[in-house]
């Protein structure tokens, strides 16, 4: 078995195949020379981690770089550490924060042909963070079991029982986190079934995995993580290919049910997500697309707080539309113009929620970073944007966006940017957003380091409320053995 290493690509990014006997640099170093932990929070297990992936550096730089296991047996595993730097501005003075974040994950496979098991651990941390920055379990999660199942099945159809990630279409409802710290598991069944060659039919139940630590998260103490009956998550998802203007389309429908427990607050959410997309691939000289919609129907309460016991009717909505092309000169330009819009509440004093409730996706893609920035997200939004894609070399990729954001309604807050009530002269505007990202595929399905900067032009109504612009620096290594 090769124990090549393949990062996981991020929207936009091409993956090349690794040569085996082309000669490498050591990543473990790269990495350790771009990104240093303070001598004191060097533990044994980051000590372990080194020792790791200095050994798979060190096989890739040999002939045979094939380790003698059994042929139903795969292993892999990668590292993501990222420098994060915060600049803000308050009427009270300037802010800056800092971290310094760690996510390891190790897997083995077993494939017995029509059966089979994976088992993988992840370890997600914080360093170099400041007493008074927020931090929570979208940061740290000590080692634990992220996937721990077994599968049965073939090409046609395929069973999972146990703990799983997954990735549902434009993962803006469920996904597998890449650029956050932590990621998303579940526990339950998934199941999938091919329908001739461009159809397919998903079925997914499952117990959403509440990810935990022992006492002040920046000490990075572990506690097992687990699922709670009272909150239970599903869906169907049907996949169509070969549609007109060599299209797809998805339709979906995504349940979540909970109640307050002894051991888990919730909102007690009983909501009903009807989802559409169609899209078209980018390719070179043409025109692609997508579209996506979704009507979101049920009960929920404002908060989980445990004296907010009004449950309300929930009815929120979701669109998203992009328009691109991408022009056959040097470079490959690709332009896009993209709109997104997520519900609010319209009257926070009426029997009604009408805020959006994002489940289990991500704002990435379409929202900028997350991390210590996490300024703009899925909900009380309105929100045009201009997208450049650009690929200056084989393997390199510059992406620039310019974002404008403005409330869906006025009469409901935006906490993620720091509007925390309503506004009352009616101004929606938030501000503008500049984002670029630059990556680096430095050794093809291997090692990638990347950058970005963002910079938020804060609107008057936040400015009113004594929050000023933000600006927004990173640096990544993702490495995959």
């Amino acid at each position: 078995m090769h124990c090549g290493i393949k990062a996981a690509p991020l929207a936009g990014d091409n993956v090349s195949t690794f040569t085996p006997n082309r000669e490498i640099p050591y990543p473990a170093s790269i990495l350790l020379m771009f990104f240093q932990p303070r001598p004191a929070q060097r533990t044994a297990r980051s000590a372990l981690l080194c020792g790791l992936l200095a050994s798979a550096s060190a096989s890739a730089n040999t002939p045979d770089s094939n380790l003698q296991l059994p042929s139903w047996l795969s292993l892999s595993g990668t590292l993501q550490t990222r420098a994060e730097f915060l600049h803000q501005d308050f009427d009270s003075g300037e802010r800056e924060d800092h971290a310094l974040v760690e996510r390891t994950t190790l897997r083995a496979d077993l494939d017995f042909e029509h059966s089979g098991a994976t088992v993988e651990l992840a370890d997600s941390r914080i360093f170099w963070v400041e007493d008074d920055t927020p931090v929570n379990n979208a940061m740290v999660n000590p080692l634990d079991i992220l996937q721990g199942y077994v599968w049965f099945g073939g090409e046609q159809w395929q069973v999972k029982l146990g703990r799983f990630t997954q990735d549902i279409g434009s993962r803006r409802f469920m996904a597998r986190n890449r650029y956050r710290n932590t990621i998303n598991a579940f526990d339950g069944v998934n199941a999938r079934w091919q329908l001739g060659e461009t159809d397919a039919l998903r079925v997914f139940y499952s117990l959403p995995v509440q990810r935990l630590y022992n006492g002040d998260p920046r000490d990075n103490k572990m506690k097992s993580d687990r699922s709670y009956d009272s909150q239970q998550f599903g869906g169907l998802v049907y996949e169509r290919g070969g549609l007109p203007f060599d299209s797809q389309g998805e339709l979906y429908l995504l349940t979540l049910k909970e109640r307050d427990s002894a051991d888990l607050q919730t909102r007690n959410r009983e909501l009903y997500s009807l989802g559409a997309r169609w899209l078209r691939e980018p390719n070179v000289a043409q025109w692609d697309h997508e579209l996506e919609v979704l009507q979101q129907e049920g009960r929920s309460r404002r908060s989980s707080a445990a004296i907010d016991t009004a449950s309300l009717d929930h009815s929120a909505s979701f669109l998203h539309a992009e328009l691109g092309y991408t022009f056959e000169a040097p470079w490959q330009p690709r332009l896009q113009v993209h709109y997104d819009y997520a519900s609010g509440d319209r009257d926070p004093t009426d029997d009604e929620n009408n805020g959006l409730d994002s489940l289990f996706g991500v704002p990435r893609g379409d929202f900028g970073p997350t991390g210590i920035y996490r300024i703009l997200v899925r909900n009380n939004i309105s929100s045009p944007a201009l997208r450049l894609e650009l690929q200056p070399a084989p393997n390199w990729r510059l992406n620039m966006e310019l974002r404008d954001a403005w409330l869906a309604t006025a009469s409901a807050p935006s906490p993620s940017s720091g509007l925390n009530d309503t506004t009352p002269s009616g101004d929606k505007h938030l501000g503008s957003q500049l984002e670029t990202v630059l990556r680096w595929q430095v050794i093809p399905s291997r090692l990638r380091l990347e950058s970005g900067f963002t910079y938020f032009n804060a609107s008057n109504a936040l400015q009113e409320r004594g929050i000023d612009d933000k600006y927004y620096l990173y640096l990544q290594a993702n490495l995959t053995f």
